[in-house]
């Protein structure tokens, strides 16, 4: 194999460029750094939720960011396909699928309350901001690596299957 410089550097400056980097990152349908970036900031009303915002039955408050294209909703033993992040109420993020390769990928039951009567409510492409109390959350769960208290999550519903 003969080595060729100029073809070598060619690719070298193809990979490097913005160009590449965008279609790299909408083939894999995973946001750019920057993007993560800012979705990864604490939202504005963190601690309270707008007027608007829909309160249930059990206290879990939510606001609708995005629709996607309407459609079915998952069920309670659906595993679902999501991207989130979540900031405990100081806005530090404490977790979140945005960094990763590829969306988070959960069986609904085995996730908090919160998340479960939320997620409920969502179609695929929705995205939603969730205010869950600390009873719907990890307040009760034993050991200090979760966050207790009031928590803000942005889900965004990708897909779902199962749940019959």
């Amino acid at each position: 194999m003969t080595f060729r410089p100029k073809l070598v550097l060619c690719a070298i400056l193809l990979m490097a460029s913005p160009t590449h980097a965008a279609v790299a990152a909408g083939a894999a349908g995973r946001p750019d750094a920057k993007a993560v970036a800012e979705r990864l900031l604490p939202p504005d009303n963190l601690r309270l939720p707008p007027a608007d915002a829909v309160r249930t039955a059990s206290g879990l408050r939510y606001v609708v960011l995005k629709r996607g294209k309407g459609g079915a909703h998952p069920l309670p033993g659906s595993t679902i396909v999501i991207d989130y992040t979540g900031w405990d109420f100081q806005g530090r993020v404490f977790d979140s699928s945005l960094p990763r390769p590829q969306p988070s990928r959960f069986p609904l039951t085995g996730l908090i309350k919160g998340w479960q009567e939320g997620v409920l409510l969502m179609s695929p492409g929705d995205t939603f901001r969730f205010w869950i109390p600390g009873n719907l959350a990890y307040d009760g769960n034993p050991g200090g690596d979760v966050p207790k208290g009031k928590l803000v999550f942005d889900i965004t519903l990708h897909s779902f299957d199962g749940g019959e």
